[in-house]
């Protein structure tokens, strides 16, 4: 597949599908008319970057990830762990809203709570 036709099935623009390239992340072919070429594969390779940039890996770091095979295992929890992720992130928002008018003692009583929770999941992900 063309560039073009790469962009519009994954939703990119050629300049970020580019951008990619040039950091190692996707291959490219060639064509005897010098147009880059992708394979069709391409697409899943897109779906798993655009995933691990909403986990905010770096490139390097997604780099680093793309070099190992897909664990057909592996990622289906991925996707469900950004599901939980997003989900508590628009929670924590909805609770930041309430708190906005909030004594200043509930809002530390709240901090404290959220923080011990937050080290809990900071020690099971060390531990992955």
């Amino acid at each position: 597949m063309r560039i073009g036709e790469v962009a519009k099935l994954s939703g990119l623009s050629s300049r970020t599908i580019d951008y990619y390239t040039q950091c190692g992340l996707l291959t490219v072919q060639r064509s005897s008319a010098n147009y880059r070429l992708y394979s069709e594969d391409i697409l899943q390779t897109l779906e798993r970057i655009k995933l691990l940039k909403n986990q905010r890996l770096s490139i390097s770091e997604i780099k680093q990830v793309l070099q190992v095979p897909e664990n057909k295992e592996i990622e289906p929890i991925i996707y469900e762990v950004q599901d939980e992720i997003d989900c508590l992130q628009k929670k924590l928002a909805v609770l930041e809203e309430r708190l906005k008018n909030a004594p200043q003692d509930e809002k530390k009583r709240v901090r404290s709570m959220i923080e011990q929770k937050l080290a809990d999941v900071m020690t099971l992900l060390t531990m992955l």
